[in-house]
């Protein structure tokens, strides 16, 4: 049985509201009472053995293709790169981004930019980006998206090409397309 729970629609609007800041906007400053907080570290869990593809992952689909046709619960394949906003990778959550290589250039792409996160494709207009992108999550056995990140795991990074075999979550749509990662191929 598929359980959607509010951590999955939590993160999956906080994913997406960020993708909505775009490209050169400074962050406001911390307020006194927000500096005052100490910041709570997410207990780390393992991740699950053979989540780190070894060999590639076949029959994958862009992105753009797979949000075509999204039926939660389905099997899914899709391919892209890390990227399509400035962090794509959460910090303590098993979460990233997954961006459509086709329709979403990185800036590095571009001949003469020289952004210094060219993964985030500033360059690109949002609408692109939003119809272009996918969240890719790691689970646990009751859904809850794992207190890890996925940074440096298999040479996991912004900008890393990526090959993601799982499932469609619960809650996904076409508009926000969410994968429960199961293997993760990095090709570069």
């Amino acid at each position: 049985m598929i359980r959607i729970n509010k951590v999955h629609i939590t993160t999956a609007a906080a994913l997406l509201a960020t993708l909505i800041v775009g490209c050169g906007e400074q962050a406001s400053a911390p307020t006194p009472s927000s500096e005052a907080q100490p910041q709570a570290e997410a207990p780390t869990v393992s991740l699950p053995e053979g989540l780190l593809a070894t060999v590639a992952l076949t029959d994958a689909v862009s992105v753009v293709e797979a949000r075509k046709e999204v039926t939660p619960g389905a099997d899914i394949v899709v391919t892209g790169y890390i990227g399509g906003r400035a962090e794509p990778m959460v910090e303590g959550r098993a979460i990233f981004t997954v961006a459509d290589s086709k329709a979403v250039t990185p800036c590095d792409a571009v001949p003469g930019d020289a952004c210094e996160t060219p993964w985030d494709a500033c360059c690109v207009s949002q609408e692109i980006i939003k119809a272009s992108i996918a969240s890719v999550q790691v689970v646990d056995g009751d859904g809850m998206v794992l207190k890890q990140t996925l940074t440096g795991f298999g040479g996991l990074k912004p900008g890393s090409t990526v090959t993601v075999q799982g499932k469609v979550a619960p809650g996904s749509s076409d508009s926000a397309l969410v994968v429960n990662a199961e293997k993760i191929h990095v090709t570069k």
